[in-house]
């Protein structure tokens, strides 16, 4: 995903007010006041659904909103202050559900009876797919930024597993809230970005990320680490293939490289072996005796002593 840095100048653009009750909420959930600053910056508080304001409007209302609450992220703060029915018969539409492209899809035509001032493009490369925000005339970055995280927002409460994009690019800079991003993305997150950016992650990588995050809550299974990246088993047999690698053995060579790290005590305290088979998704602590034999060729309990594991 991307926002920008494609821009066209129209007349007349705005965007539905809606969003303002959603501002002011974030706002006051910081602490803060924003109709003050709205008055002393010579802006009137819109009525509630008196329809759209323009977007030189809009630009000073997110600059009063960024100097009254100070907050950093304040774009992925609104997102703990969503109502979907603010936006009305829109909300309802938008949160229906159905695939991933088909709800990107939707949320992507109903966007624009929101508001001009963006609109998304979706492009599918075999199974990737590729959403770029892109902005008419000159938008508020704040703006990108709650539209961006809206989107994740609103696919992780329609599809199970919820997704996590590849990687995410900003052409915007906001090195303030890098970590924050970061976070809620769950993905690799460049800011400053010129260009839509494929994912620079290898299947290879991305699977033994998921297998490591998972080992510790149970065995992971090809199923299970495919539906979460949304692909079938099958692709995902292909892509693995293709860089010389069965999923068997990324989850083999994952077990092993947390096991050294473990017994070597670079990745913490271990209160026993029986603890580290769990965390490693055996389902016995014998099943993963026999697993590091064939690995080190000495047992668990030599490992332990040499801590000295290759």
């Amino acid at each position: 995903m991307i926002s920008g840095p494609k821009q066209e100048v129209h007349a007349m653009l705005g965007t539905f007010q809606n969003w303002m009750l959603i501002l002011d909420r974030a706002v006051r959930a910081g602490g803060h006041e924003l109709s003050p600053g709205l008055v002393a910056a010579g802006l009137d508080t819109p009525d509630k659904g008196s329809g759209r304001l323009p977007i030189d409007v809009t630009r000073r209302i997110w600059n009063v909103a960024e100097e009254v609450s100070g907050d950093p992220v304040l774009g992925l703060s609104m997102l703990d202050q969503i109502d979907f029915t603010d936006f009305g018969e829109l909300g309802v539409v938008m949160v229906a559900g159905g695939s991933l492209p088909q709800v990107m899809d939707r949320i992507a035509r109903f966007h624009r009876l929101l508001t001009d001032v963006m609109y998304y493009e979706i492009s599918e490369d075999e199974d990737t797919l590729t959403v770029t925000i892109h902005t008419n005339g000159d938008p508020h970055w704040r703006a990108v930024e709650f539209a961006c995280a809206l989107i994740i927002r609103l696919l992780r409460f329609r599809l199970s597993p919820p997704p996590s994009p590849l990687s995410v690019s900003l052409a915007f800079n906001n090195p303030a809230g890098q970590a924050a991003y970061e976070q809620y993305f769950a993905c690799p997150v460049e800011q400053d970005a010129a260009s839509t950016l494929e994912s620079d992650a290898s299947w290879l990588s991305k699977v033994s990320q998921l297998i490591r995050k998972r080992l510790a809550e149970t065995e992971p299974t090809l199923a299970d680490v495919a539906a979460c990246l949304h692909v079938s088993t099958r692709s995902l047999q292909r892509h693995l293939g293709n860089e010389g690698k069965s999923f068997q053995e990324v989850l083999d060579e994952t077990r092993r490289e947390s096991a050294r790290l473990w017994l070597s005590g670079a990745a913490g305290n271990l209160r026993s072996l029986t603890e580290l088979a769990l965390l490693l998704g055996f389902s016995s602590s014998s099943a993963f005796s026999r697993a590091f034999r064939r690995w080190f060729d000495m047992t668990p309990g030599q490992a332990a002593k040499e801590k000295n594991l290759r």
